[in-house]
């Protein structure tokens, strides 16, 4: 009895041995088989090598170790990749369920990256058509993807980049993507040196694949109908000093066929002298700007018009300046910048609320002319009584109390009129007053 009890254990182990054997012999082909299908699909011209490679159960998915994957001017290589199959019966070898990588390291002619851990869902690699000379059949799309220890090399803006940790989700041509990332830095040693931190930053509605390709290639990109929301979180910006900080960067855009709607702000701002246009600060006794910003605008591409309803910069210390109206052979982003020198004005309304910023002005003007104080504002209430033109007379008049009205100043030239040649114009009034006429200027002091 005991002797047929061993013969049937021992019948039993070895098939099941051979079982075991067979199925990891046929995992094995089934993976060998998958590798070379998966490297015809990719082309002629990739590499796809490893030390090691281990299936899944029924090849489903396989580990690899020391993976270098070269295709084009494009090397990725990984200590450790796990690639997962789809579940379904789709014979596409190129769309992989799941992807993880440890220690990844990718480096093409845009530079460079490398990724301490990732995890990628729904990926689609990039295949070609056997002719050459056709398009590609497909482009690289990502359903999701998360990484930690992010470093990196920008070649088009010849910068580093790198951060805690960072996710997005949708990343494919013409597709709209969600970005979010913690202690986000961006650095170049190039002059003039620039390095900026963010301690956390969200982007939802910008086709980054799109953008990817427009810094790797220079094809412009192109914003598609939909909304876009940026968020930042402790921004810092210094060059070989201090330049910029601010608690909170909110920006949210609506863009639809015709026009294109924004409005963002800028909350806890603080900009120093070395920033362009704020040289003027230490003259008037300040170390640096803090306040807010908003941007409230509506721009039509076809035209170029630029309805603006609200620029606001509000500084405790300095003062209130709101402007709104309407601009012609503008963008949005010309309100910020000054990249945008033929910027019409069409009509154009500046409310001013001094907290402090005038008096220390008129201040600096006298000792520049080497008058006293008193002098000068003697010399600005003589010119409110004595001006001809109500628009200066009320200027002179606010000047003189700047502190107890606001001062709004109109603009309407009786053509639209590039804004350098309007700012040309207040900067001549004083010898030729009828240009106030031709820049449709009025002052009012309420």
């Amino acid at each position: 009895m005991k002797k047929n009890v061993l013969v049937t254990v021992s019948s039993i182990a070895i098939l099941g041995g051979i079982a075991w054997f067979g199925a990891h012999h046929a995992e094995r082909v089934m993976v060998d088989k998958g590798i070379e299908r998966f490297k015809q699909a990719l082309g002629p011209d990739v590499s796809f090598t490893y030390t090691r490679a281990k299936p899944g159960l029924l090849g489903r998915s396989v580990r690899f170790n020391g993976l270098v994957f070269r295709q084009g001017s494009e090397t990725i290589t990984a200590d450790e990749a796990e690639l997962t199959k789809p579940d379904t019966q789709d014979s596409d070898v190129t769309r992989i369920h799941h992807l993880s990588f440890r220690n990844f390291q990718l480096a093409d002619t845009a530079g460079s990256l490398h990724l301490k851990t990732m995890e990628m869902d729904d990926l689609a690699l990039p295949t070609k058509a056997e002719d050459p000379t056709a398009p590609d059949m497909q482009t690289l799309s990502i359903g999701h993807v998360q990484a930690t220890g992010l470093h990196g090399f920008v070649s088009a803006l010849q910068s580093d980049l790198s951060a805690e940790s960072a996710s997005m989700d949708n990343f494919g041509a013409d597709e709209p993507s969600h970005l979010q990332a913690r202690n986000v830095q961006l650095s170049t040693d190039a002059a003039p040196p620039r390095h900026i931190k963010a301690e956390s930053m969200s982007v939802d509605g910008v086709a980054l694949a799109d953008l990817y390709k427009t810094l790797t290639t220079g094809a412009p990109y192109t914003a598609h109908a939909n909304t876009r929301d940026i968020s930042i979180d402790q921004l810092s910006m210094d060059g070989t000093t201090a330049l910029l900080r601010a608690k909170r960067v909110l920006s949210h855009a609506t863009h639809t066929e015709i026009t294109e709607q924004e409005v963002s702000s800028i909350q806890g701002l603080e900009l120093w002298p070395d920033v362009p246009n704020m040289g003027w600060m230490p003259s008037l006794g300040y170390d640096h700007f803090v306040g807010d910003v908003v941007l409230n605008d509506t721009y039509t591409p076809k035209t170029g018009a630029l309805h603006l309803e609200t620029l606001s910069i509000d500084s405790a210390n300095m003062g209130r300046l709101h402007i709104h109206g309407e601009l012609g052979q503008a963008t949005s982003a010309s309100m910020l910048v000054d990249s945008n020198a033929d910027m019409q004005v069409i009509t154009l309304t500046l409310d001013y609320i001094d907290h402090g910023l005038v008096p220390k002005a008129l201040g600096a003007i006298a000792a520049a002319r080497d008058l006293p104080p008193q002098g000068l504002l003697a010399y600005v209430q003589a010119q409110s009584a004595t001006a001809q033109n109500p628009a200066f007379a009320s200027f002179f008049h606010w000047l003189a109390n700047p502190g107890k009205q606001t001062l709004s100043v109109t603009l309407k030239p009786e053509q639209p009129m590039p804004i350098m040649q309007v700012a040309a114009s207040l900067g001549g009034l004083a010898s030729m007053p009828e240009l106030a006429q031709k820049i449709g200027l009025s002052v009012q002091a309420h």
